[in-house]
């Protein structure tokens, strides 16, 4: 009896010996693993396109918007992330967007004429960040970084610009990618914008001219140089009207148009078109006379404006087909596959040709 116990001892022993360095290693991995996790930045310093430093979190999962492009380009990258829409979805653009986008709270908007940013609303939506995209605004970098140093220290959330356009997409989506943890996706977005742009600036520049109308008697336009008119420009046409030929609510008259005599009509706003096609009043205009006028897609978002977002990628090869027919792609096909790269959206050949008005 004396001799089993004095087995069992030296078992317990010799168990006891061995488990000490099992027990302090795995002690020693949880101590290391809780400092890395104490080393690990939760914060990281982005420098925006005014030249702001703003402290963001490393992980960003709800991001505001701070107006349709911000939020169409957000979507684009990382739908779920979205935690508010600029404005409220309807008709066949609340159909391409996923159903979960319908049950966002609708934010408002923060620049533009219809400016109605509900800064309440932001608060409780509680992102991580509030972003801006498109032009700089407020009239110059300085003055626009000082409102949104404002609007920040007014929501209590960090506020960043991004300055985006047809020219620097491929930087935007590849930043925004970065910043939002879809590196991967982000690339890819901006190499498609990129394509696409290096598409359509190797159009022939052949003088062509064209005139927007962006109402619906077809009397108010967009100048060249402004953002609005950026695609028609970089597809290799002339926007005929300049700030010197309109008034100060970007209006025109018939008798301007008649002097400057476009080649082509673009009508961003598709009331327009019936009222150029059936009244008298535009029938000398060699645009209308060669049946050079048409209906821009602005589903669900314009192709050439309306706001100047990224559809005007894809609007790069609407505006080759209409401009340069000889150079044309299958604009059907060419839809199709943006909306399922950029909306997640399959849409059928009759939806395509009926966002291209070819129905």
């Amino acid at each position: 009896m004396k001799k089993l116990l004095s087995v069992a001892a030296i078992l317990i022993v010799a168990f006891s010996v061995m488990a000490q360095p099992v027990q302090e290693t795995a002690q020693e991995k949880a101590q290391e693993k809780a400092q890395q996790t104490a080393q690990t930045p939760t914060t990281q310093v982005f420098v925006d396109s005014l030249g702001r430093e703003v402290e963001l979190p490393v992980d960003i999962q709800k991001v505001a918007p701070s107006g349709t492009m911000a939020q169409v380009i957000v979507y684009q990258i990382a739908p779920e992330k979205l935690c508010g829409l600029a404005s409220s979805l309807t008709g066949m653009t609340k159909e391409i967007y996923l159903d979960a986008m319908a049950d966002l709270p609708v934010l408002g908007t923060l620049y533009g004429k219809k400016a109605n940013l509900n800064k309440e609303t932001v608060i409780m939506a509680a992102p991580d960040v509030f972003i801006d995209v498109g032009d700089i605004k407020k009239g110059s970098a300085e003055a626009m970084a000082e409102d949104l140093d404002k609007i920040q220290k007014d929501i209590g959330v960090p506020v960043i610009f991004l300055e985006a356009n047809l020219d620097n997409y491929n930087e935007v989506f590849t930043t925004l990618g970065n910043l939002l943890g879809y590196t991967e996706r982000g690339q890819q977005l901006g190499k498609y914008a990129e394509e696409a742009l290096q598409y359509a600036t190797t159009n022939p520049v052949e003088g062509k001219t064209v005139y927007l109308a962006v109402s619906a008697d077809g009397l108010s336009t967009y100048t060249a140089g402004s953002s609005h008119s950026q695609a028609v420009e970089k597809a290799g046409v002339k926007n005929v009207i300049t700030s010197d030929l309109t008034q100060s609510n970007g209006m025109v008259s018939l008798e301007t148009l008649y002097t400057i005599n476009p080649e082509y009509i673009l009508c961003v706003e598709p009331s327009a078109y019936d009222t150029i096609m059936n009244s008298a009043e535009w029938q000398s205009i060699d645009a209308v006379k060669n049946g050079n006028v048409y209906k821009v897609p602005n589903i669900p978002h314009g192709f050439v404006t309306g706001p100047p977002c990224t559809n005007r990628i894809l609007g790069l090869f609407w505006l080759t087909n209409v401009f340069y027919p000889e150079r044309s792609v299958d604009i059907v096909s060419k839809t199709i596959e943006f909306y399922s790269l950029f909306y997640h959206y399959e849409l059928t050949q009759e939806q395509a040709k009926a966002i291209l008005y070819m129905d």
